[in-house]
């Protein structure tokens, strides 16, 4: 039950995510993707709050859905391989992305 409401309320926040994100970057301006102020944006750190939420938030959603399609239509052993990849991955996506974000 938790895990479905989770999928959903994800979903929400990528559609929000994204909508800002095409209003900042592509109908405000051209210097909004410039080099400095990408830079400018990334050391304040409420943008780094909504770059790892965005980014736990796109990993879970997807990785989600995958799980529901081997859980759907994949049988026998490659279905145990494939259920252990999709748990292992976004969490070394996660580790990687909130390092880049972070550092």
């Amino acid at each position: 039950m938790w895990s479905w409401l989770l999928h959903r309320i994800t979903g929400v926040i990528l559609v929000v995510g994204l909508l800002y994100h095409f209003i900042l970057m592509h109908f405000m301006g051209h210097d909004n993707y410039s080099y400095e102020a990408v830079m400018q944006r990334l050391s304040e750190s409420s943008w780094k709050i909504f770059n790892i939420v965005f980014l736990f938030s796109a990993l879970y959603h997807g990785f989600y859905g995958l799980n529901g399609v081997v859980t759907e239509y994949v049988r026998g052993y490659p279905k145990k391989f494939l259920k252990t990849f999709l748990v292992i991955l976004p969490i070394a996506l996660a580790f990687f992305g909130v390092k880049i974000v972070l550092f």
